[in-house]
């Protein structure tokens, strides 16, 4: 447990410390392209004066010293409300009105995680018995058949198969919904409805209207895990700690769940550690193919800006970059965690009177 723990502490500072540096790197890269925040306050006008400009941005707080809107910043991050908008600002009776980051930013972050952690599992739970299959017998008509799947997977783009599948399952066949997200907890209906009206929710609607987009998610992944699996699979089963296993009496069912396949699974885990700043760049198309309103198409637009004020969101931009970053810093904290659980040589490089051998591949 002491290992375990000084070797999270020293990922946990490292996480805090990449997050800063990214926020602040935003910030700064933001700011010197001149972002001009007055245009949401009056974004209407053909040719809107420096008056206007500097009104509006005194208005949204953006005229003060940039420090002190660099600790404001932190100080809503903290308490995790993100602060107001600049987009959709509006200005009556000389009174600003601006909307909250939060409840766009929220249910936006819970569609893209569910579309992120089920497909993960999906993909690790089909690659493992495949990669298994393909690496003990390497050359068979059962590898060549898995190798050709995922050959297949790794060069078909997300979109494509996210519009193969809604063709076939939601529009032709009418198995599944055709596209939209569904929320785990199903909320009673707004008011001003019609009624017999009932909001799309609970935990039946919600899988179902996410089983396409795990699939799609995991499809594109598969082949890259199936055949890192596959490598160390053929890798270690004529290893000696196997054959010992295997002169034992251990059948072989036995032999790949016990010795084998924990080799493996070390690899996976790196594996997802590494592709979760690539999966949130599929969750994009994923989001799109399904006209899923996900923290994927949030920063796409959050990039782009708002055309009407030719102008970008800097609190939206952010907000979206810095939950990204949070998602790739936990998502690389938890893998470390499991890592170190599964693997009794992680951070013992730490220790008194050990060398640095164990970085050169041991670890």
């Amino acid at each position: 447990m002491r290992r375990i723990g000084l070797f999270m502490a020293r990922r946990i500072a490292g996480g805090v410390l990449t997050l800063w540096a990214i926020v602040t790197l935003t910030w700064l890269m933001y700011w010197s392209l001149s972002p001009q925040p007055g245009r949401f306050v009056y974004p209407l006008g053909i040719k809107v004066t420096p008056y206007q400009l500097q009104d509006g941005a005194r208005r949204l707080g953006a005229a003060r010293p940039k420090l002190t809107q660099y600790g404001d910043w932190w100080w809503h991050l903290l308490h995790g409300n993100f602060g107001h908008q600049w987009s959709f600002a509006s200005l009556n009776d000389n009174v600003l009105t601006t909307v909250p980051i939060a409840p766009t930013l929220y249910p936006a972050l819970r569609a893209t995680l569910c579309i992120l952690i089920g497909g993960a599992i999906l993909a690790v739970v089909i690659s493992l018995p495949l990669g298994a299959i393909s690496g003990r017998r390497v050359g068979s008509l059962a590898d060549k058949v898995i190798s050709f799947v995922a050959l297949i997977g790794v060069c078909t783009h997300p979109i494509v198969t996210g519009k193969l599948l809604t063709q076939w399952f939601g529009i032709d066949l009418k198995w599944l919904p055709a596209g939209g997200y569904c929320t785990f907890v199903k909320h009673p209906t707004p008011a001003g409805y019609p009624p017999g009206y009932e909001s799309c929710g609970g935990p039946v609607a919600w899988t179902t209207h996410l089983i396409m987009p795990w699939f799609t998610f995991a499809f594109l992944f598969l082949a890259l895990y199936t055949r890192m699996i596959r490598a160390s699979v053929a890798e270690s089963i004529h290893e000696d700690y196997v054959r010992t296993a295997r002169a034992k009496g251990a059948r072989e069912r036995r032999v790949m769940a016990l010795h084998v396949l924990p080799n493996a699974s070390l690899r996976v885990l790196t594996m997802v550690g590494m592709d979760i700043g690539t999966a949130l760049g599929v969750a994009v198309f994923v989001e799109f193919a399904y006209g899923i309103s996900g923290l994927a198409r949030l920063s796409v637009n959050a990039m782009a800006g708002d055309p009407s004020a030719e102008a970008t969101d800097l609190p939206m931009l952010l907000a979206v970059v810095t939950v990204i970053a949070l998602i790739v810093v936990i998502g690389n904290l938890v893998v470390d965690t499991l890592y170190a659980v599964v693997d009794p040589r992680t951070g013992a490089a730490d220790r008194p009177g050990r060398t640095k051998e164990i970085a050169a591949g041991v670890m």
